[in-house]
């Protein structure tokens, strides 16, 4: 079974609590109006990857991270893979929590079938909707405000307070494999091109849906 693969960041403090591993999917069936990455919209985009191999490489780093987020693209358009992929990271690393962002709304990937199943119960905390340029985020997790957060297992539901409680704009900056700079985190686009310019970093073309 395989994967497709934009890229993984770690370790990552803006896409959930504590300190995680990040990966990003390629291919995305919403295409949402003003999203940040829309090189990631192309199905053809990135690597494709065994899931055996990502889960090897996320097993090589540090185990005393927190968990995973993952992010893309649309992971639920490779939601047979995703889900084996965090089915077998549960069972070699059970302390870790798992963090999904979809921009499917929840009510739609409750009836999703038997793949998305696969993937939505493997996720401790959802974040679902499709990113409103029209409506600002509100909550650390979302960009915008009619995205809702999940709190889906026990272990989701303890994580709940310091999700809700933790700053907006949060980021992390990252080295791309080209050795380009990446800012990433959930940030709203005025405070995402304030940070741009400070850094002297160039400054994203398109607004932001999840990074």
């Amino acid at each position: 079974m395989n994967v497709r693969l934009a890229r993984i960041a770690y370790p990552v403090t803006s896409l959930g609590p504590g300190h995680r591993v990040a990966l990003w999917v390629a291919g995305c069936s919403m295409r949402c109006h003003g999203c940040i990455t829309p090189d990631l919209w192309n199905p053809d985009a990135g690597r494709l990857v065994s899931v055996e191999r990502v889960l090897g490489r996320i097993l090589a780093l540090d185990p005393t991270l927190d968990g995973i987020s993952i992010s893309g693209g649309e992971p639920f358009d490779q939601a047979a893979a995703l889900g084996y992929l965090l089915q077998e990271l549960r069972t070699a690393r059970p302390q870790w929590n798992t963090l999904v962002f979809s921009g499917y709304t929840f009510s739609a990937l409750v009836r999703g079938g038997a793949a998305v199943d696969s993937l939505l119960t493997q996720a401790d905390v959802l974040v679902a909707g499709p990113y409103d340029r029209r409506k600002p985020g509100v909550h650390p997790l979302a960009a915008s405000a009619n995205q809702t957060v999940h709190f889906l297992t026990e272990r989701g539901k303890a994580l709940r307070s310091r999700i809700d409680s933790a700053p907006l704009n949060g980021t992390d900056l990252a080295l791309g494999r080209d050795g380009d700079a990446l800012l990433v985190g959930i940030v709203a686009p005025d405070a995402r091109s304030r940070i741009h310019a400070t850094l002297g970093l160039s400054a994203p073309s398109t607004p932001e849906r999840q990074t």
